[in-house]
């Protein structure tokens, strides 16, 4: 009797790419990652446990999703191009715990991406939706506990800068008050198809088990985070006053309830300074 082996996930997906002559579309920034050994790596290190459910943003060709299925209990993979779909379709026949869903992630409903329990993130998804992404996840009401994603190089240092730093930013201090962030590796160019033309980090974020600050009003932490880092050459009195219609008393009386300095600008903030300032908001009523 002659046995035949199944042929694997990155196989199926060269194959499948070509019989339905797929091309990737540049507007969509699809740099596919098609290297099931690469890929295999990444996953070892993404904290990614059998009981998980694992959302996918942007499965592409479907490689990854098919490792992720063997690897954990669900996934709930979210693809934009509806023209992946005979390709995806092809890859994943017959894998019962994946789910791929055609929509924007960024309009979705994450009550309904998270399902009943904990959940985690994997993506290798265009760049230039990346902080939107990082932000959304971070900022839910039910955020996953881990986000393991490739991103730009300078988007990780941005992700990971501290405060004082040039790099410190809106992105690095909601992802600071969710989670510890650090890159697990870095990934050549050449890994992917077509190659992008810069260089590529794949990082873990993981919740804290303890929350970094506790502000009493999240959403405000949240709308004061970004008002801090809005006008950069601003003073974050300034900022206060643009982005909560402030007169200038008022905005000061906030930074002296919060033993904030008056002169201060947002990007010098440390996360608790910031949480401090939301509280004081609040206290007035923001």
């Amino acid at each position: 009797m002659t046995s035949y082996m199944t042929p694997s996930a990155e196989l199926r997906a060269r194959v499948a790419l070509e019989k339905h002559g797929f091309h990737n579309t540049h507007s969509l920034g699809q740099n596919f990652l098609l290297d099931e050994g690469l890929l295999s790596a990444l996953l070892d290190a993404a904290d990614i446990r059998p009981d998980d459910h694992v959302v996918e943003v942007g499965p592409g060709a479907g490689v990854m999703t098919a490792l992720l299925a063997s690897r954990c209990k669900q996934v709930s993979a979210y693809e934009l191009d509806r023209g992946l779909e005979p390709v995806l379709r092809d890859v994943l026949g017959g894998v019962e715990n994946v789910e791929v869903r055609f929509e924007d992630f960024m309009k979705a409903d994450l009550r309904t991406a998270a399902g009943d329990g904990p959940w985690r993130v994997v993506a290798n998804l265009p760049y230039y939706i990346t902080a939107d992404i990082i932000t959304r996840l971070v900022t839910s009401p039910t955020p996953p506990e881990s986000v393991a994603i490739m991103v730009q190089k300078e988007a990780a240092e941005r992700v990971m800068a501290s405060p004082g730093n040039k790099t410190w930013c809106a992105l690095a201090a909601l992802t600071q008050s969710y989670g510890t962030a650090e890159v697990l590796m870095d990934v050549p160019a050449e890994a992917f198809s077509p190659p992008p033309h810069v260089q590529s980090q794949f990082i873990l974020i993981k919740k804290h088990a303890v929350p970094a600050v506790a502000p009493k009003d999240g959403r405000l932490y949240i709308k004061v985070v970004n008002a801090a880092f809005a006008m950069r050459r601003k003073t974050l009195a300034n900022n206060l006053k643009a982005a909560f219609g402030l007169d200038q008393a008022a905005a000061l009386a906030v930074l002296e309830r919060a033993g904030v300095d008056a002169r201060v600008r947002g990007e010098a903030l440390s996360l608790p300074e910031l949480a401090r300032v939301s509280d004081a908001l609040m206290e007035r009523g923001a």
